[in-house]
């Protein structure tokens, strides 16, 4: 497995992934194919650099995504998303996951030195992350609101 930036002909692809994953979580959210790339494409074309795919003999089976914003305490990472192929959750799903998450938070870092994370996520999800991450849940809405560093060192332990 290898972990580079999204190139633009992988987006259809992923776009497939991406309705898969939340049908699998039983998002309530009703992604189609078409609404799916042009969310995808909304990423490539804003922040491309902190895109990242998790590719198996140059098939993309992964992303994680996100944009930064300006606050009053420095850059946040934002919106970030990440999602993985369904049969590579029945293989090493929480590898893939972590591995993506952890070049992304550190290409992050490295380029920009945002202040916070925020992740928005299902309850389920939320749960896995504050039970790995050790991070906090912002009320009902299971958005995060984490320190970078923190993430970075807690993901650096679990890859150890």
């Amino acid at each position: 497995m290898t972990i580079h930036e999204v190139r633009e002909k992988d987006l259809s692809i992923l776009s497939n992934l991406f309705v898969i994953a939340h049908l699998n979580i039983n998002s309530q959210e009703n992604w189609t194919r078409t609404t799916a790339l042009s969310y995808l494409e909304y990423y490539y074309h804003h922040q491309p650099d902190l895109f990242l795919a998790a590719y198996c003999e140059d098939i993309p089976v992964g992303a994680v995504m996100s944009i930064l914003k300006p606050s009053f305490d420095g850059i946040h990472l934002t919106q970030l998303e990440f999602f993985v192929a369904e049969e590579i959750k029945d293989q090493n799903s929480n590898d893939v996951k972590v591995q993506l998450l952890s070049n992304h938070l550190e290409l992050a870092d490295a380029k920009y030195h945002p202040t916070q994370i925020e992740i928005a996520a299902s309850k389920k999800v939320a749960t896995n992350l504050q039970n790995v991450l050790g991070i906090e849940i912002d009320s009902s809405f299971a958005i995060f609101h984490a320190n970078l560093k923190d993430c970075i060192n807690q993901i650096t332990n679990l890859l150890s």
